[in-house]
Protein backbone atom coordinates (compact mmCIF):
# COMPACT_ATOMS: atom_id res chain seq x y z
CA UNK A 1 0.00 0.00 0.00
CA UNK A 2 1.08 3.44 -1.21
CA UNK A 3 1.40 5.98 1.71
CA UNK A 4 -0.91 8.66 1.25
CA UNK A 5 1.74 11.52 1.75
CA UNK A 6 3.43 9.98 -1.04
CA UNK A 7 0.26 10.04 -3.27
CA UNK A 8 0.08 13.81 -2.32
CA UNK A 9 3.44 14.53 -3.31
CA UNK A 10 2.73 12.84 -7.04
CA UNK A 11 -0.51 14.52 -7.52
CA UNK A 12 1.24 17.95 -6.72
CA UNK A 13 4.16 17.13 -9.47
CA UNK A 14 1.75 16.08 -11.71
CA UNK A 15 -0.89 19.06 -11.47
CA UNK A 16 2.71 21.53 -11.63
CA UNK A 17 3.73 19.88 -14.79
CA UNK A 18 0.72 20.14 -16.45
CA UNK A 19 0.36 23.96 -15.37
CA UNK A 20 3.82 24.28 -16.62
CA UNK A 21 2.52 22.85 -19.95
CA UNK A 22 -0.47 24.96 -19.90
CA UNK A 23 0.56 28.61 -18.94
CA UNK A 24 4.01 27.81 -21.49
CA UNK A 25 1.38 27.70 -24.55
CA UNK A 26 -0.02 30.59 -26.57
CA UNK A 27 -3.55 29.08 -26.69
CA UNK A 28 -6.25 30.36 -24.09
CA UNK A 29 -8.83 27.31 -23.27
CA UNK A 30 -12.32 28.89 -21.89
CA UNK A 31 -13.04 28.17 -18.29
CA UNK A 32 -15.43 24.73 -18.13
CA UNK A 33 -17.36 23.47 -14.85
CA UNK A 34 -19.03 21.10 -13.92
CA UNK A 35 -22.11 21.98 -13.42
CA UNK A 36 -22.61 22.68 -16.94
CA UNK A 37 -23.17 26.33 -16.58
CA UNK A 38 -20.50 27.22 -18.94
CA UNK A 39 -20.18 25.80 -22.63
CA UNK A 40 -16.56 24.01 -23.56
CA UNK A 41 -15.12 25.81 -25.82
CA UNK A 42 -12.29 24.63 -28.08
CA UNK A 43 -8.22 26.63 -27.74
CA UNK A 44 -8.35 29.35 -28.68
CA UNK A 45 -4.97 31.74 -30.22
CA UNK A 46 -5.06 34.75 -29.39
CA UNK A 47 -2.40 37.56 -30.77
CA UNK A 48 0.41 38.61 -28.71
CA UNK A 49 -0.03 42.04 -27.19
CA UNK A 50 -4.02 41.32 -26.91
CA UNK A 51 -5.63 41.42 -23.83
CA UNK A 52 -9.03 39.46 -22.62
CA UNK A 53 -11.95 40.12 -21.15
CA UNK A 54 -14.75 38.47 -19.41
CA UNK A 55 -18.37 39.52 -19.84
CA UNK A 56 -20.76 37.12 -18.75
CA UNK A 57 -20.27 33.41 -19.23
CA UNK A 58 -18.28 34.69 -22.88
CA UNK A 59 -14.64 35.27 -22.89
CA UNK A 60 -12.99 37.95 -26.23
CA UNK A 61 -9.99 39.43 -27.22
CA UNK A 62 -8.82 42.49 -28.63
CA UNK A 63 -5.98 44.68 -29.29
CA UNK A 64 -4.30 46.40 -26.52
CA UNK A 65 -4.13 49.62 -27.86
CA UNK A 66 -8.18 49.16 -27.54
CA UNK A 67 -10.29 50.94 -25.17
CA UNK A 68 -12.89 48.85 -22.81
CA UNK A 69 -16.02 50.81 -22.67
CA UNK A 70 -18.42 50.12 -19.40
CA UNK A 71 -21.34 52.17 -18.43
CA UNK A 72 -19.13 54.86 -17.41
CA UNK A 73 -18.14 55.47 -20.96
CA UNK A 74 -14.39 54.96 -22.61
CA UNK A 75 -11.40 55.66 -20.14
CA UNK A 76 -9.06 57.58 -23.22
CA UNK A 77 -10.81 59.14 -26.25
CA UNK A 78 -7.14 58.58 -28.37
CA UNK A 79 -7.78 54.71 -28.31
CA UNK A 80 -7.22 52.82 -31.92
CA UNK A 81 -10.87 50.85 -31.23
CA UNK A 82 -13.35 49.93 -28.50
CA UNK A 83 -14.79 47.19 -26.73
CA UNK A 84 -17.47 47.90 -25.41
CA UNK A 85 -18.58 45.37 -22.76
CA UNK A 86 -22.52 45.17 -21.83
CA UNK A 87 -23.71 47.55 -24.71
CA UNK A 88 -23.01 50.83 -22.37
CA UNK A 89 -25.82 53.47 -22.68
CA UNK A 90 -23.15 55.80 -23.35
CA UNK A 91 -20.01 56.47 -25.17
CA UNK A 92 -18.56 59.12 -23.47
CA UNK A 93 -14.92 60.06 -24.04
CA UNK A 94 -14.75 57.37 -26.93
CA UNK A 95 -12.79 57.53 -30.15
CA UNK A 96 -15.37 58.14 -32.94
CA UNK A 97 -14.64 56.74 -36.43
CA UNK A 98 -12.60 53.66 -35.04
CA UNK A 99 -13.10 49.96 -35.31
CA UNK A 100 -15.56 48.51 -32.34
CA UNK A 101 -17.05 45.72 -31.03
CA UNK A 102 -20.43 45.76 -28.58
CA UNK A 103 -20.70 42.22 -26.44
CA UNK A 104 -24.31 42.60 -25.26
CA UNK A 105 -26.97 40.25 -23.53
CA UNK A 106 -28.33 37.28 -26.07
CA UNK A 107 -31.30 38.58 -28.04
CA UNK A 108 -34.11 38.10 -25.28
CA UNK A 109 -36.63 35.47 -26.41
CA UNK A 110 -35.02 34.93 -30.17
CA UNK A 111 -36.94 36.52 -32.12
CA UNK A 112 -36.49 34.27 -35.20
CA UNK A 113 -32.96 36.72 -36.67
CA UNK A 114 -30.84 33.67 -37.07
CA UNK A 115 -33.84 31.34 -38.54
CA UNK A 116 -32.73 32.38 -42.01
CA UNK A 117 -28.63 32.42 -41.17
CA UNK A 118 -26.74 28.81 -41.82
CA UNK A 119 -24.90 28.22 -37.95
CA UNK A 120 -20.77 28.24 -37.83
CA UNK A 121 -18.58 26.71 -35.67
CA UNK A 122 -17.25 29.40 -33.42
CA UNK A 123 -14.66 27.38 -31.20
CA UNK A 124 -16.76 24.32 -30.38
CA UNK A 125 -19.65 26.66 -30.47
CA UNK A 126 -22.93 27.66 -32.25
CA UNK A 127 -22.73 31.02 -34.01
CA UNK A 128 -25.16 32.97 -35.84
CA UNK A 129 -23.60 35.72 -38.32
CA UNK A 130 -25.98 38.50 -39.25
CA UNK A 131 -26.79 39.89 -41.50
CA UNK A 132 -26.84 36.33 -43.82
CA UNK A 133 -28.65 37.92 -46.68
CA UNK A 134 -27.02 39.82 -49.62
CA UNK A 135 -27.46 43.25 -50.01
CA UNK A 136 -26.74 44.01 -46.88
CA UNK A 137 -24.57 46.83 -45.22
CA UNK A 138 -20.73 45.92 -45.12
CA UNK A 139 -19.74 47.98 -42.45
CA UNK A 140 -21.14 45.92 -39.52
CA UNK A 141 -21.62 42.67 -38.43
CA UNK A 142 -23.62 40.50 -35.97
CA UNK A 143 -22.33 37.41 -34.24
CA UNK A 144 -25.12 35.61 -31.75
CA UNK A 145 -23.72 33.07 -29.50
CA UNK A 146 -26.93 31.17 -27.59
CA UNK A 147 -24.68 28.89 -25.55
CA UNK A 148 -22.71 32.03 -24.09
CA UNK A 149 -25.67 34.31 -23.81
CA UNK A 150 -23.86 36.66 -25.90
CA UNK A 151 -24.64 39.06 -28.75
CA UNK A 152 -21.56 40.98 -30.13
CA UNK A 153 -21.98 43.53 -32.72
CA UNK A 154 -18.81 44.34 -34.61
CA UNK A 155 -18.57 47.84 -36.76
CA UNK A 156 -15.59 48.68 -39.07
CA UNK A 157 -14.16 52.40 -39.32
CA UNK A 158 -15.91 54.19 -42.51
CA UNK A 159 -15.45 52.01 -46.08
CA UNK A 160 -14.23 48.79 -44.35
CA UNK A 161 -15.80 45.55 -44.92
CA UNK A 162 -16.53 43.29 -41.81
CA UNK A 163 -19.62 41.72 -42.86
CA UNK A 164 -19.13 37.78 -42.50
CA UNK A 165 -17.58 35.31 -41.01
CA UNK A 166 -13.65 36.14 -42.07
CA UNK A 167 -10.70 37.09 -39.80
CA UNK A 168 -9.57 39.45 -42.72
CA UNK A 169 -10.23 42.60 -40.62
CA UNK A 170 -9.05 43.47 -36.88
CA UNK A 171 -13.28 43.25 -36.35
CA UNK A 172 -13.24 40.08 -37.72
CA UNK A 173 -9.70 39.28 -35.86
CA UNK A 174 -11.78 40.06 -32.23
CA UNK A 175 -15.01 38.33 -33.09
CA UNK A 176 -13.08 34.99 -33.34
CA UNK A 177 -12.15 35.08 -30.51
CA UNK A 178 -15.05 34.98 -28.73
CA UNK A 179 -15.42 32.33 -26.69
Amino acid sequence: MVPVGKIVAIVAIVSIVLCAAACGSSAITAATSTSGTRPVAAPVTVPAGWHSYTYGRATISAPADWVVATSKGCPSATAQGILALGAPKLLVNCPAGVDSVVVGPFPSGDTGATAGCPPIALHGLVAYVLPCHSGAGTNIVEYLVPALGVEAVGSGTTGENVSGTGTNTVVGQVLHTLR
